[in-house]
């Protein structure tokens, strides 16, 4: 098996390479290796998310009021019509999972240095009709670059949508609270394993946490100790 997948990649892809070659989701350049869908140029305009940032400050003082999430970060900002959300886009609607691992692999570098022991990683998750709409979560990628630093087993089944709730991107602050409250359930078959643990849950864009903060409200509520939250994306609140 390795050997044919050897003389794969030294018969074919060439040839592949030369009929499709390999350009940049985002600027049409040609990718350098070991470029991966995104060029390196592209994706150094990517602003990260500072430890100063007013979005981040403010999100931190709500979740800390809330008392629901106990530590958040995020990684890049996320600005409308920018490079960043044609990543995200390609990762939520074109399924190029290789964005959402590569972007999940940089959050869980940072959250190497920023966060203490984490036991459970899970995913902010789609409701059943929105996941066979669209075939897959795009948090799930994510969350297989984080699982791949961090070296904890992704368990995207800990929590589940319990009724389906419209898109939250025209609402304000208190209609995404009142549109996702009571949306999310623990499932029942980890209460025996969660107590006094801590899980970090994910999602690809925060803006103003109301998702984050429903999900994480009953994962306290099921036993965790500490709820800690990250996403690839934070939007101007």
């Amino acid at each position: 098996m390795k050997m044919f997948k050897w003389l794969k990649n030294i018969l074919f892809k060439p040839i592949l390479d030369f009929i499709y070659p390999p350009i940049c989701f985002l600027c049409n350049n040609y990718l350098e290796f070991p470029e991966l869908c995104i060029c390196s140029d592209c994706w150094s305009q990517f602003k990260k998310v500072e430890a100063d940032s007013r979005e981040l400050l403010l999100l931190t003082d709500r979740f800390r009021i809330d008392g629901i999430i106990d530590k958040f970060t995020s990684l890049y900002v996320f600005e409308k019509n920018g490079k960043f959300q044609e990543v995200i886009h390609l990762l939520k609607y074109r399924n190029i999972k290789a964005v959402g691992i590569r972007l999940g692999r940089e959050l869980g570098m940072k959250l190497v240095n920023e966060f203490s022991k984490i036991d459970f990683l899970t995913a902010v998750p789609l409701h059943k009709l929105k996941l066979r709409e669209r075939g897959y979560n795009q948090v799930d990628y994510i969350c297989r670059g984080i699982s791949e630093i961090l070296g904890i087993e992704f368990k995207r089944d800990i929590i589940f949508r319990t009724r389906y709730t419209k898109t939250q991107t025209e609402l304000n602050f208190q209609e995404r609270k009142e549109n996702v409250k009571d949306a999310f359930c623990v499932n029942k078959k980890y209460l025996g394993e969660i107590k006094n643990k801590n899980v970090l849950i994910i999602d690809d864009v925060i803006t103003t946490g109301a998702t984050i903060t429903a999900a994480g409200q009953v994962l306290k509520q099921s036993g965790f100790k500490s709820i800690f939250a990250a996403s690839v994306g934070l939007a101007s609140l």
